[in-house]
């Protein structure tokens, strides 16, 4: 009986230090396009399953960050610089005459002005209206998923004058630095990277140098499989690339 608790007792030992620590870092942005092509959203993956896939026998998955953007920058979209640039763009005419009082609209382009001003900050408001339920979304996306973390930081660029998203800042600088962080401070022996930006590429290079493995997933979307998600130079400097296909991801990864 003592002899079977002791063989027990080092086979755990063995398979507690033969076990390699892994930390995925998911590229948020990066992601939604990826599966936008395959006509997917986040919501319809069962994540614990298809990051479990990303594993061999002897990893141990820690936890996953996933990088989203923190807010939407509008801190320059007040209603008087708002009122200025559609000036300034529609109507330069009346510009240096608005900027000798800017307390007042000139009559003849007001009723216009006014208008526009409203389409803009309308927009403005729908667009954090529904960067809020998304970032709703994510949040039980974190509950639902034991092993998920949602990093929030950095910000979306917009241009509400044509309605439309510049892209992201300062998020791909957050997941890059705790890229090295991780690899630094020895907290895993393999990092997972979703995401096929060669913005990583130094990150990378860095993690590898310091002795620590880096598997970058590459997806591939339609019949036959095509990629346009992972830069050929990054999946070069990878130890590994995972690939993962739209048809193994409708077939075995979908949620019930």
């Amino acid at each position: 009986m003592e002899l079977s608790f002791i063989r027990q007792f080092l086979f755990l030992i063995y398979v507690i230090l033969i076990m390699k620590k892994v930390i995925i870092l998911v590229d948020g942005q990066n992601l939604y396009y990826g599966l936008k092509s395959m006509k997917l959203k986040e919501k319809d993956i069962h994540w614990s399953n298809l990051f479990r896939s990303f594993l061999t026998d002897d990893d141990e998955l820690i936890r996953t960050y996933w990088f989203r953007p923190q807010k939407i920058l509008d801190t320059y979209y007040t209603h008087t610089n708002i009122v200025y640039q559609i000036i300034k763009n529609d109507f330069p005419k009346q510009l240096k005459e608005y900027c000798r009082d800017q307390t007042r609209i000139p009559f003849n382009i007001e009723a216009d002005v006014n208008e526009r001003v409203h389409t803009v900050e309308e927009w403005i408001k729908k667009e954090k209206t529904r960067f809020s339920a998304i970032e709703y979304n994510y949040d039980q996306m974190a509950l639902e998923f034991e092993d998920i973390e949602i990093v929030k930081t950095g910000i979306v660029k917009i241009n509400p004058f044509k309605q439309d998203y510049v892209g992201e800042k300062g998020v791909d600088i957050s997941l890059a630095v705790k890229m090295i962080s991780l690899s630094v401070e020895s907290k895993c022996d393999k990092i997972i990277l979703v995401s096929g930006d060669y913005d990583y590429a130094e990150a990378i290079k860095f993690v590898k140098n310091n002795m620590t493995k880096i598997h970058i997933v590459k997806f591939h979307n339609g019949e036959p499989p095509q990629n346009r998600s992972v830069s050929r130079d990054l999946a070069v400097l990878a130890d590994k690339v995972i690939d993962v296909y739209e048809t193994e991801i409708k077939r075995s990864y979908l949620k019930q």
